[in-house]
């Protein structure tokens, strides 16, 4: 029986009244942590954006005073553990996909001493039927079998995603099949619990038959179709859009997703960590499910909070540091002694 734990998914856990998509400053990246750090969430995920955020360095990548401003604004108890790698150029140039994105695993894995894996989003729209999903995957392969020369037991995870080629039941059965038939130690299925949605009435049914293609690492997140402009269909309400901050980028994106404790999320937690915990096949017993808090509507450190006691007390997951339910609460609220 595996177990499961949690850790923390840097993208937009910083701030309910900043910008927060795709902003990955030493800044928010330090606040993103200390949210985290707070509910005794040491290990966490990062964008590969972090390396050079405003783009100053295409020819290398990186930007060095920026990544050592951001390493440094680390909390020491801090574990940086993965990264989220964008899916352009897959199915179409696997050559040019493979050499940038090496390149920037082994500026992680430089930067980074615990960086072990990469999760990785599928290709466009238009790379949605089966011959070139497996193409795309073919692309996965060679990424995998690069990431494991620079770093021994680098996993790459094939993450389903909304509005990509790896959104249907079809679609996501279809890169399933491809993964499993590549055959690797190293290519994994990083299932996001949040976008198995996309996949309708199927979704116990594909990760049930799927399962053991987990590794070690998914992604945490919950969801409400009534808040979701562009997937909830019928379920959606206007009146009960969560995008009313004007400080945001675009309108509707995934308002949708929430954090896992939310009282009206419809994600089935407790049907997907049984069979996670039946089926995964992690190296060490431990699947890491990393926790997204897309759409913070209070501060995400008491969502992080929410989510962490939820997790840990209605379906025993823990987190590296195994804080009781009084310590994470006085870390939140700096009512420690």
């Amino acid at each position: 029986m595996n177990t499961i734990q949690v850790t923390g998914q840097v993208i937009s856990s910083t701030n309910y009244t900043t910008n927060r998509l795709f902003n990955f400053s030493p800044q928010l990246i330090r606040e993103a942590a200390e949210n985290f750090l707070a509910s005794g969430i040491t290990e966490i995920e990062i964008p590969q954006g972090v390396l050079d955020p405003d783009n100053k360095n295409p020819d290398t990548g990186v930007h060095e005073e920026t990544i050592q401003e951001t390493i440094a604004g680390l909390p020491g108890q801090t574990r940086v553990l993965g990264t989220y790698i964008g899916g352009g150029g897959l199915g179409d140039d696997n050559d040019a996909f493979v050499a940038t994105q090496s390149r920037s695993i082994e500026n992680l894995c430089r930067y980074f001493p615990d960086m072990t894996y990469g999760m990785l989003h599928p290709a466009g729209k238009d790379q949605g039927d089966p011959d070139k999903i497996k193409k795309v995957v073919e692309g996965y392969a060679m990424l995998a079998e690069k990431a494991t020369a620079i770093r021994g037991g680098f996993q790459l995870t094939f993450h389903n995603h909304f509005d990509s080629s790896g959104e249907s039941a079809e679609q996501v059965r279809a890169y399933l099949a491809a993964i499993a038939e590549a055959n690797l130690p190293s290519l994994r299925w990083g299932v996001d619990i949040g976008h198995c949605h996309g996949m309708g009435d199927d979704y116990l049914d594909v990760l049930d038959e799927y399962a053991h293609l987990v590794g070690d690492f998914f992604h945490i997140k919950a969801r409400v179709p009534a808040f979701d402009q562009l997937h909830g269909g019928d379920a959606y309400r206007a009146d009960r859009d969560i995008w009313g901050n004007e400080a945001e980028f675009g309108s509707g994106l995934y308002s949708g997703f929430v954090n896992a404790a939310d009282p009206e999320m419809e994600t089935p937690f407790a049907d997907v960590f049984r069979i996670l915990r039946e089926k995964a096949t992690p190296t060490s017993g431990v699947c890491r499910g990393a926790m997204e808090i897309d759409i913070p509507r209070q501060h995400p450190r008491l969502e992080i909070m929410c989510t962490t006691l939820y997790l840990k007390n209605v379906h025993g997951v823990e987190s590296a540091m195994a804080l009781s339910n009084d310590e994470i609460v006085a870390g939140v609220f700096g009512t420690g002694g």
